[in-house]
């Protein structure tokens, strides 16, 4: 059965974890990923351990499945090959600041002169536009200036947390897969190319849709733990146990409220569910006592079979181990030189169409000689490229 994205071919000119997230996605979906490399440094991702038998375990986890061509796109010749790849290919992904796209000539403009039905997706940290537009930028300053850790605190010391997922980093990789793809549909209905623009800032402000009602429906700044989502409500909260773990608790439902204060003894609050100020704050300090006196394990099981939704906060080692995230298939095993490595799967379930879990990384620049052959090089050419530097020898 063929998959959705079948016979779709994506030049992805991205690094680190953002543009290689995004056409990972694509590539689960059955796009053939190709992805461009410079001949001497390749994708940073490529040093961050840990390492398995050589291969860094969260490039594996991003890039697999995908095919490396090596060029080096400061070159005149380099970005002809550039050129001529992107006349068969379907989309165009480049993570790079405007000024960098600019000098490198490898701008829409330009693109579309090769092929004016591909879809080329500018997908950078502010966009093109606005005074931050050729700011250099990583997830964290996202999260700063979109608001996200001014809501976001250790709750000890009330200083603003660093998040322990890189949400804008994600969040956009996921915007621009789903762009990516309506592109490709509206090609299909109506015709033409387009040019896509995902900014990670821009993406980040989007996620703070609750946030953002509050302050322009109130004039209110929110602040950490004086929101619906950050512990402002005892119905929604995070509580220590005895043995100093941690038990989320977001009875939201008032049926569920009250069955949760039947169980811990304390009927009395069933009608504080949505108070606020000191007598929200009271009634979270109630029930944090109350829930300081059991351990973690003892509360899961007294909760066993009451229909509520109240869950433990799992390390990580347990979410490996999760029976749910094992009959999901979240992370299937696969063989990896030789050896069975587990990985992500595809976060959605196709069932017409199941999504593949490819297994290898390429190394750097190892599909040059093969993906220029499908471009229409000879193989003179190739190797007279190569001798001048400006595409790399095929890995090993």
């Amino acid at each position: 059965m063929p998959r959705p994205l079948d016979g779709v071919v994506v030049l992805d000119l991205s690094r680190l974890l953002p543009g290689p997230f995004c056409t990972q996605l694509l590539a689960n979906l059955g796009a053939d990923v190709i992805k461009v490399e410079h001949p001497d440094l390749g994708d940073y991702m490529r040093a961050v351990p840990p390492a398995i038998d050589d291969t860094s375990y969260p490039f594996l986890m991003v890039n697999r499945g995908k095919r490396s061509v090596a060029i080096d796109l400061r070159t005149e010749d380099g970005r002809k090959v550039l050129y001529r790849l992107a006349k068969k290919a379907d989309v165009f992904v480049e993570q790079f600041r405007p000024s960098t796209v600019k000098k490198l000539k490898i701008d829409y403009p330009q693109i579309r002169r090769a092929n004016p039905r591909i879809v080329y997706c500018s997908f950078g940290g502010y966009g093109r536009t606005g005074p931050y537009a050729d700011k250099p930028g990583h997830d964290l300053n996202f999260e700063a200036l979109a608001g996200i850790l001014s809501v976001t605190a250790a709750r000890q010391v009330g200083q603003p947390a660093i998040p322990g997922v890189p949400v804008s980093d994600l969040a956009s990789a996921l915007m621009a897969a789903f762009s990516i793809v309506a592109s490709l549909h509206r090609r299909e209905r109506f015709g033409g190319g387009e040019f896509l623009e995902v900014s990670i800032f821009d993406t980040s402000v989007s996620l703070m849709v609750l946030n953002l009602a509050r302050y322009l429906g109130t004039g209110e700044v929110p602040l950490p733990g004086e929101t619906i989502v950050t512990g402002m409500f005892p119905f929604y909260n995070l509580y220590e146990t005895r043995d100093r773990r941690w038990i989320a608790i977001a009875c939201v439902e008032p049926k569920f409220w009250r069955r949760l204060c039947e169980l811990t003894g304390l009927e009395a609050h069933i009608g504080d569910q949505f108070v606020s100020g000191e007598v929200a704050r009271a009634t979270i300090g109630k029930m944090a006592e109350r829930m300081r006196e059991r351990t973690l394990a003892e509360w899961i099981a007294a909760f066993d079979g009451e229909d509520l939704p109240i869950t433990p906060v799992q390390r990580l080692d347990e979410v490996v181990a999760d029976p749910h995230l094992r009959a999901r298939g979240l992370l299937p095993g696969v063989n990896v030189e030789g050896r069975r490595r587990r990985v992500l799967a595809h976060p959605a379930k196709h069932h017409a169409a199941p999504a593949r879990t490819p297994s290898k990384a390429p190394a750097r620049g190892q599909h040059t000689d093969e993906v220029l052959r499908w471009a229409g090089y000879t193989a003179q050419q190739i190797r007279e490229l190569q001798a001048e530097g400006i595409i790399g020898p095929t890995a090993p």
